[in-house]
């Protein structure tokens, strides 16, 4: 190199700057969606994603509403004949027809709806505490006590639940608020042993054992750890025992030893239009379609809550 020149490094080609369409990342893509909210905001934000949860609820709260105002919106009284107007088919006087004694189908569809979702709420609500509570003390305590409870649990299980239903309706008087006892005391026994395999479980976690050591009595370890913990899982077998006592209902109605006339529900307004399938089919098409229409909203609704409260959820399926 000649003295007095200056040795420059060579030139490096710039290549040009492209811009790149690719949108940045987002929180859900990251995972982090959630990321900073609290449980219940969570749970809400994971149940509105779900469509037809979202849906179901609206039908269903649609339900309790016009059957809870049946005396306000139905035109005649459930029990009122109208003998001229036997068998009548949908019209504008009747607006599902009428049956064999005249009695408007629309209003006793209200009032039979009335009675079968008061039973189905009264019997998830009743199984669902007594359940709880059982299995809550057999998981925690175990030992005889956990034995005890599941022998006889196997036992009841063990026999068929329409031969169970059937005697025990028997002995009572097919009132609404019998129905609801008889359909409890035989519906809390798979909540029982869901619950008692939670506590089996979760007894054994570290956050179990340190509130045992800072001297948390037995209750509150129950009632602020374990039972809090293990809500999912009960909410949702509690929302699905709505769809059982009321298809339970139903079924027991429809073969007579349900709900006694004449108090309408859907189960024995199904009864008396069986025989008059082929004449006025309207008698089993709409109580038939109210059945169905409850319980595939409940199936959804459970379906929506439990990817709501599950904490390892990720993804809305629906």
């Amino acid at each position: 190199m000649p003295d007095g020149t200056i040795d420059h490094p060579p030139a490096q080609i710039l290549s040009p700057v492209t811009t790149s369409t690719e949108a940045p990342p987002t929180f859900e893509s990251l995972g982090m969606e959630e990321h900073g909210l609290s449980q219940r905001a969570l749970a809400w934000r994971r149940f509105r994603r779900h469509r037809l949860a979202m849906a179901s609820l609206a039908v269903l709260l649609l339900l309790a509403l016009t059957t809870a105002l049946a005396g306000v919106i139905a035109p005649y009284g459930f029990s009122e004949q109208h003998l001229e107007d036997t068998l009548q088919g949908p019209g504008a006087k009747h607006l599902l027809g009428t049956d064999t004694l005249g009695r408007d189908e629309f209003s006793r569809l209200l009032y039979g709806g009335r009675v079968s979702l008061l039973v189905g709420l009264g019997v998830a609500l009743s199984a669902g505490v007594l359940g709880t509570l059982i299995g809550a003390a057999a998981g925690f305590y175990g030992g005889r006590l956990d034995n005890i409870v599941m022998r006889v649990t196997d036992l009841f299980l063990s026999i068929p639940l329409l031969v169970v239903l059937i005697i025990a309706s028997r002995v009572t008087e097919g009132g609404t608020l019998d129905i609801v006892i008889v359909l409890a005391l035989v519906l809390w026994m798979p909540l029982a042993r869901i619950v008692r395999g939670m506590f089996l479980s979760l007894k054994e976690k570290e956050f179990i054992e340190a509130a045992r050591m800072i001297g948390a009595s037995n209750r509150r370890i129950i009632f602020r750890h374990l039972v809090p913990n293990s809500l999912g899982v009960i909410v949702v077998n509690v929302t699905l025992t709505v769809a059982i006592a009321i298809l339970t209902e139903s079924l027991l109605s429809f073969l007579g030893f349900g709900i006694q006339p004449p108090t309408p529900s859907w189960g024995n307004m199904l009864e008396d239009g069986r025989g008059l399938m082929t004449i006025a089919g309207w008698l089993v098409w709409f109580p038939g379609l109210a059945i169905l229409l409850t319980v595939l909203c409940v199936n959804f609704l459970g379906d929506g809550l439990r990817d709501a409260l599950d904490p390892t959820q990720r993804r809305v399926r629906a």
